[in-house]
C-alpha cells in the first residue's frame, strides 16, 4: 500500500488529502507543476512561482508557476466554471500541517478570482509595485550606461 510522502516528523503530507486536481484547471493552465521560466530572475511582476490554486471548498485544484497577467483569461475561465478560486504562494499552500478551512485559504490568498474578476491582495499589490520599480530602475541604469558608451 502506498503510504504517501512523509515530512521530517514521519507524518503524511496533508497535500495528498486536500489535492483534487481539476480537469478544468488542467484544460486552461496545463499540467500541474508547470515551470514558466528557467530562472526565477526572469519572472515578471505578477509571477507566482509554485503557486497553489484552491477552490471554494478549500481543495487544491492545481499547482505550478503562474503569471497572472499572462494567465488572466485562463484564471477567469476557471473561476467562471468552478466558482471562486484562491491563489496561494508555495509556502502557504503546499506544506500544510492540517487540512485548511476556507477561511484559512482566503486569509492566505495573494489573488482571488471571483465571478471572473481578478482581485489582488494588499501584500501582492505592494510586491508588484516594488518589482515594477526595480525593473524601471534597472532599465534606467542600462539606458544611462548605453548613452555613456559603456
Amino acid at each position: 500500500m502506498n503510504r504517501g510522502r512523509t515530512n521530517k516528523n514521519g507524518s503524511l503530507y496533508i497535500d495528498q488529502k486536500i489535492t483534487k486536481v481539476s480537469g478544468i484547471a488542467l484544460q486552461y493552465l496545463g499540467m500541474n507543476g508547470r515551470m514558466l521560466y528557467r530562472s526565477k530572475s526572469l519572472g515578471q511582476p505578477t509571477t507566482i512561482f509554485n503557486a497553489n490554486i484552491f477552490d471554494q471548498r478549500a481543495k487544491k485544484i492545481w499547482f505550478g508557476d503562474l503569471e497572472i497577467d499572462r494567465d488572466r483569461k485562463a484564471l477567469t475561465m476557471i473561476s467562471t466554471e468552478l466558482g471562486n478560486i484562491y491563489i496561494l504562494r508555495e509556502g502557504d499552500g503546499r506544506f500544510l500541517r492540517e487540512i485548511p478551512s476556507i477561511a484559512q485559504v482566503k486569509s492566505c490568498a495573494l489573488v482571488i478570482v471571483q465571478d471572473g474578476v481578478i482581485h489582488y491582495g494588499a501584500d501582492f499589490k505592494t510586491y508588484i509595485e516594488f518589482v515594477k520599480r526595480q525593473i524601471a530602475e534597472k532599465n534606467k541604469t542600462t539606458q544611462e550606461n548605453k548613452e555613456d558608451g559603456q
